[in-house]
């Protein structure tokens, strides 16, 4: 979820400018989603996606353009999919552009937005990001960003009708299902000020827990830390952990006996068993279905492994409604691709079909 920050921290180590990419909004048919992000430095290097094809290329042509001017300034940009850019989409989206060039812009300080948002994540605590784009024409466009959290609000615009209008706002949209979106103010010449308001709820975030960290689930992780969840991995041995090369930084890594390790899961968690052991594996389900507190739990095997863990578990009379939610095997069988990352890939579409279908049932 926040997977943007890292790229922003380590330009700003850098002394590198950079330029942020959002889509702030978006009408039809188009292959990106609200709040979509790209960080755009030097060297022409980006970090995320807005969905691909012509609509990224031309946005990351402007954003070379915003670096090359060497200048802190916002745009919001319109790009009708199907008109402008030939993409068979036919919806439309709205870009925002920020561009963070110059040291004057203060985010290498403690106190900088960018900090702000760094350690509310690091916290869990809900928060509301606000972006102010000046539109007025006679203007070099210029955004600011606020902070709006359940206890403060993090401002500093110099009209206080606009910070009580943006902290309103963040405010309606902290108790709203809805997120991102844009309200408009108007001062009294008649002046459009634009405002982006994107709700980053880690209370809504939600929970996986990868048992085991052999060959695949080494695999597994990378392709995990990229969804807007927060992962869990737990194993007995440290040295399976230090074989894996990528980044830990986000993710909550428990070297400790398997049940001993789940004292620390939340409820509704999301459960990926890969250890190195049948009766592990077993002891592992059979704990999280006596909790019952999950909201999946898949294992990777064989349909037979799974009817005979089936078959245990209704030998010891527990809850046919909660065995039903027990899925095994995870990810689908391949004939000739049957590397830990192709095992590792089809395991992470069973989760990411399991949560959208999820998602769409609920939203009915």
């Amino acid at each position: 979820m926040n997977s943007w920050l890292k790229p922003i921290k380590t330009a700003l180590a850098l002394n590198n400018g950079f330029v942020l990419i959002t889509i702030i909004a978006t009408k039809g048919s188009t292959p990106c989603s609200n709040g979509d992000k790209i960080v755009y430095t030097v060297n022409e290097a980006a970090f995320g996606s807005i969905g691909g094809g012509n609509l990224e290329f031309k946005a990351l042509s402007f954003a070379q353009e915003m670096l090359d001017q060497r200048s802190n300034s916002s745009q919001l940009i319109k790009y009708p999919l199907g008109a402008t850019l030939g993409q068979c989409c036919g919806g439309y989206v709205k870009v925002l552009f920020e561009s963070f060039t110059e040291d004057d812009s203060g985010l290498n300080k403690n106190d900088s937005w960018v900090e702000q948002v760094s350690a509310l994540y690091k916290k869990c605590e809900d928060f509301i990001l606000v972006t102010v784009v000046d539109t007025n024409p006679k203007k070099q466009h210029r955004a600011q960003k606020c902070i709006y959290t359940n206890n403060n609000f993090y401002a500093s615009l110099n009209d206080k009708k606009l910070s009580n209008f943006v902290e309103k706002s963040a405010s309606n949209l902290m108790l709203s299902a809805q997120s991102p979106t844009i309200v408009e103010f108007e001062d009294k010449s008649e002046l459009k000020t634009q405002i982006y308001l994107e709700k980053a709820f880690s209370s809504e975030v939600l929970p996986v827990v990868v048992f085991g960290a052999g060959h695949i689930s080494r695999a597994l992780i990378p392709i995990l830390i990229n969804l807007p969840v927060k992962l869990y991995w737990i194993d007995d041995r440290q040295e399976q952990f230090d074989k894996y090369a990528g980044d830990t930084s986000q993710i909550n890594i428990i070297c400790d006996d398997f049940l001993t390790g789940m004292a620390d899961l939340p409820n509704e968690v999301y459960c990926l068993v890969i250890s190195y052991s049948h009766q592990i594996d077993f002891e592992i389900c059979e704990k999280i279905i006596l909790q019952n507190n999950f909201s999946y739990l898949g294992m990777i095997g064989s349909s037979i492994k799974g009817r005979k863990f089936r078959d245990r578990f209704v030998q010891k009379n527990y809850s046919k409604n909660v065995i039903d939610k027990f899925t095994c095997p995870i990810g689908e069988k391949q004939k000739f691709l049957k590397s830990p990352t192709s095992i590792a890939i089809t395991i992470a579409m069973d989760l990411i079909n399991f949560i959208e279908n999820k998602k769409q049932s609920e939203s009915l």
